[in-house]
């Protein structure tokens, strides 16, 4: 990786990074010249794939498995990436559970509820506190929310969704308080983004949704990717306990 860019020689740690936004975070951070830890859950292929990916493009990655609601195996991550990478310049948040997908077949509502908080917030919180202690100075978390957890969604998802996405976004304000002025936290929240799942959806399930979107489209990996990358970099240097919501204006006047 060419030198001047944002990011180069620092480390990059991106949880739930093997698919979807995750991934395209982390061949963005990449590009920028960063040694990106690609972290997995189940979906090792995918994370070695990527891993190969980003180091066919001369960049610098690893990937690691941890389990986000174990404690222990947390901690086992933060280690090895430590061992690996140094001390950690940026650390990203995505990892979420699904509360709809066939992941879910066969649990009840409440066990849905359950798996959905101990990733996204318990690991998300286990996370930081794992990692803070090894940041360097002038480092930045960035966790990633939802827009409808300002602004409240009908449905048992959303509920859950928005629940848990509600204390992300209010875990990283209190940690923007107590880690200033060493580090800075700041929350993405996307909207309806382009996924694998979206594609598959009926044409007019699309239309609907990007009727009810000022900007009339759906969201774009890269519109949020470039979100974070801002956050990230030396640009949003005086940003800290920020939501940026990222959904075409879904959710105006939320905050």
């Amino acid at each position: 990786m060419r030198e001047g860019r944002p990011f180069h020689g620092r480390s990059v740690v991106i949880t739930g990074a093997a698919r979807g936004l995750g991934r395209a975070l982390a061949l963005a951070f990449a590009r920028e010249g960063a040694k990106v830890l690609v972290h997995y859950g189940h979906s090792e292929a995918a994370a070695q794939e990527l891993v190969r990916e980003i180091e066919q493009q001369g960049g610098l990655a690893l990937a690691l498995q941890a389990d986000l609601r174990s404690s222990a195996q947390v901690e086992r991550l933060v280690s090895q990436a430590h061992a690996a990478l140094g001390r950690f310049d940026v650390w990203v948040n995505n990892a979420g559970a699904s509360a709809n997908t066939t992941e879910t077949g066969g649990l009840s509502e409440e066990e849905r509820f359950e798996r959905l908080l101990q990733v996204d917030v318990l690991g998300t919180w286990r996370c930081c506190r794992a990692a803070v202690p090894l940041m360097s100075s002038g480092g930045c978390i960035l966790n990633v929310a939802w827009n409808h957890a300002l602004d409240g969604a009908p449905g048992f998802v959303s509920q859950v969704y928005a629940t848990a996405k509600g204390a992300v976004i209010a875990l990283s304000r209190c940690l923007a308080r107590e880690l200033a002025p060493d580090l800075r936290v700041n929350c993405i929240a996307p909207g309806w983004i382009e996924n694998d799942w979206v594609r598959s959806r009926p044409a007019r399930f699309r239309e609907r949704v990007a009727e009810r979107i000022p900007l009339r489209r759906w969201g774009q990996a890269d519109d949020v990717v470039a979100a974070a990358l801002f956050l990230a970099s030396p640009a949003a240097s005086f940003i800290t306990g920020q939501v940026l919501i990222i959904d075409g204006g879904e959710v105006i006047g939320a905050l």
